[in-house]
């Protein structure tokens, strides 16, 4: 995962910090197909001239997940409108051994969803929607 600090040197207002940021994730995505978010704390978002983006991605290997890290980087820096000042990057590595999931019996399970009301019945349906018989 990442975490991008930009710096907005000609944005004037919120309006021209948000085409920026819109443009540097679209890019982003478009050409690595990694998601980017605006994050940092409100004295940063409600900020014109600075900004955080962040990104995090997942790989059975950790040199593959930093390689695409710094493309999230180079990509961000090529899309221009802000000035890169700090990058924070950092690997987690799961090395824990799954646990079981508990699921209950199908035949036990207490069902919800649009699915019931055909199961139901047709009482859901009100008065003046049914055909006289």
């Amino acid at each position: 995962m990442a975490r991008i600090s930009l710096l907005l040197a000609d944005a004037r207002s919120l309006k021209d910090k948000r085409m920026v940021i819109r443009r540097i994730k679209d890019r982003v995505r478009e050409r690595l197909g990694v998601f980017v978010s605006e994050v940092g704390s409100p004295e940063i978002k409600d900020s014109w001239n600075r900004g955080e983006l962040g990104a995090a991605v997942a790989s059975s290997d950790r040199q593959k997940a930093l390689a695409l890290i710094d493309e999230v980087v180079r990509v961000a820096m090529s899309a221009g409108g802000a000035e890169i000042t700090a990058i924070a990057k950092d690997a987690i590595t799961f090395d824990g051994e799954p646990s079981p999931v508990a699921t209950p019996d199908p035949g036990t399970a207490d069902r919800t969803g649009s699915a019931d009301k055909a199961v139901a019945g047709d009482d859901w349906i009100p008065a003046a929607w049914r055909e006289d018989p």
